[in-house]
């Protein structure tokens, strides 16, 4: 049996994101610790460039999402891939604090390009019946760099240092990229003449069967679902407006900080802390594919409250841990790495089950902006704590207390999730 071409055009986006976000946001932080044994930077000023990488890129994600909406997004794609590699060539050769941070401002314009936005939105043009496991396993990508780079890197930052492993690394991820947006990704079904999920006939019901038929790329089929303007007048909209970006704060400072935590506070040395990055990557790995599957098969809200608990549980192991017992701080890496995936990966997936559409690539910009502002945020409220208290543990009630409430958020979502399914029953 033939294979449907989107799961190459999955491969294409996999390795894209793989790249991107494997490197850019899961790799580079492995370095801090040594960026301020070199500077002398504290806590706060060595993260300051990644708080602004993640605002600026949600004020260029709105203008960017629609460009993806009007005309080929995988154009625009790899225009963004060739600026994330500028960066990424720059990157080693920083020698003052301007210099990172100026080395971020570019690593900001070239994800919004080509990062989380454009990839959904390619996907949910190609996945319908089959979208929870296709997001999961597109999500898959940047927790599968954060596995296999800090490893790649491991002997290179010990021997040659920081310089040598960031090079090393741009040269693996500059091949992945250019390999997948030449030859693997395409933005439309119609392109190869094919249908969404690689039905005979457009899926009966769903929101992207006339997004599947041979239209020009820069003009799909009449529009379906909610627009940005019918999308901005549901309570649901604003719900899920705070509730991942809740989550977004929580999940983007502590995982900027953790190499700091690990290494500084905690103790642990450089040659171990990549195999325990890694561990937690391949820990959000299993989460993000159990996590999707769970997804099609049950309610998905029910699913996304399952990995906050499990998020919640790995913020608290994050306080007690230590090098004597070597075997709490294995569990604190494999269920925060859990839970960490499970909640990114589920409000992709919640995100889309209330909104996707014709227009859903301008609605996922607007979450994203708002979420990477909260990422931002995050960062930079850890690394003042940090400064200000001389200890991460404050920050990290903080964190635990906030999860707590998106929990309850989630509970109340439930009940406007079950409306949403009788107007659609009705409609």
């Amino acid at each position: 049996m033939r294979i449907f071409s989107g799961w190459w055009v999955l491969l294409g986006l996999l390795l894209i994101y793989m790249a991107n976000n494997g490197i850019l946001m899961n790799t580079l932080p492995l370095f801090y610790p040594e960026l301020m044994a070199e500077f002398g930077w504290n806590e706060d000023q060595v993260t300051g460039p990644a708080a602004l990488f993640f605002i600026l890129a949600a004020i260029l994600t709105p203008p960017i999402g629609a460009l993806f909406d009007r005309y080929s997004t995988r154009g625009v794609m790899a225009v963004g891939i060739g600026v994330v590699i500028i960066g990424l060539v720059l990157y080693p050769n920083i020698g003052s604090l301007t210099q990172l941070t100026l080395v971020y401002l570019i690593f900001a314009v070239g994800l919004a390009s080509c990062g989380l936005v454009p990839n959904m939105l390619i996907l949910t043009r190609w996945f319908a019946r089959y979208r929870g496991i296709a997001v999961g396993i597109l999500l898959m990508g940047s927790s599968l760099g954060g596995a296999l780079f800090p490893l790649l890197v491991r002997e290179t930052l010990v021997s040659g240092g920081w310089r040598e492993a960031v090079a090393s690394i741009t040269v693996v991820g500059t091949v992945m990229m250019l390999v997948a947006i030449l030859f693997l990704v395409k933005n439309f079904p119609a392109d190869k003449g094919l249908h969404i999920d690689g039905d005979d006939s457009d899926t009966p019901g769903d929101d992207h069967a006339d997004q599947s038929r041979s239209e020009p790329e820069s003009a799909p089929a009449a529009p379906a679902g909610h627009t940005l303007r019918s999308a901005l007048k549901t309570q649901v909209f604003y719900l899920l407006a705070v509730a991942t970006a809740t989550l977004w704060f929580c999940i983007v400072g502590i995982f900027n900080h953790q190499p700091i935590f690990l290494r500084q506070d905690i103790g642990v040395a450089v040659e171990v802390f990549p195999i325990l990055l890694s561990l937690f990557f391949w820990s959000a790995i299993i989460g993000k594919l159990l996590f999707g599957y769970l997804c099609d098969k049950f309610n998905r809200i029910v699913i996304l409250l399952a990995s906050v608990i499990n998020l919640i549980i790995g913020l608290l192991l994050l306080r007690i841990v230590n090098l004597e017992t070597a075997w709490m701080l294995y569990a604190y890496v494999v269920i925060l790495g859990a839970g960490f995936s499970g909640a990114f990966t589920m409000i992709q997936v919640v995100i889309a089950e209330f909104f996707a559409g014709n227009s859903f690539g301008k609605i996922l910009g607007v979450y994203t902006m708002i979420d990477s502002i909260a990422g931002g945020l995050g960062i930079k409220y850890l690394g003042a704590s940090r400064v200000a208290d001389g200890s991460y543990l404050p920050a990290f009630t903080t964190l635990t207390v906030l999860c707590v409430i998106v929990c309850f958020m989630l509970l109340y979502l439930m009940r406007l999730h079950r409306q949403h399914r009788q107007q659609q029953a009705t409609a």
